[in-house]
């Protein structure tokens, strides 16, 4: 579900705009690579800075918090899934 907004969108566009297959594999591993590679390091890059110097302390008093948030929204998002709740957006 993750993927479908983003690069799984675009894969797709990429592969059914390429007539040969051998190239659109090539164009689809060369997006899939990209991909991974620029998560990863932008992942790294803001996992180093949230946990360096004075923002580590804010986001160590801050993490109860969403992790209460998180666990709410998810439990509204699920029960919404099976027609428990209503969707409010």
């Amino acid at each position: 579900m993750h993927g479908t907004g983003g690069s799984a969108g675009v894969g797709v566009l990429l592969i059914a705009t390429i007539p040969a297959q051998a190239e659109a594999v090539a164009a689809l591993v060369v997006l899939a690579v990209g991909t991974a590679i620029s998560m990863a390091l932008l992942s790294s890059a803001f996992g180093y800075a949230i946990t360096r110097g004075p923002v580590v302390r804010r986001v160590l008093a801050f993490a109860p918090a969403m992790g209460i948030m998180t666990l709410a929204f998810g439990g509204w998002y699920t029960l919404g899934a099976v027609g428990a709740v209503p969707y409010l957006l």
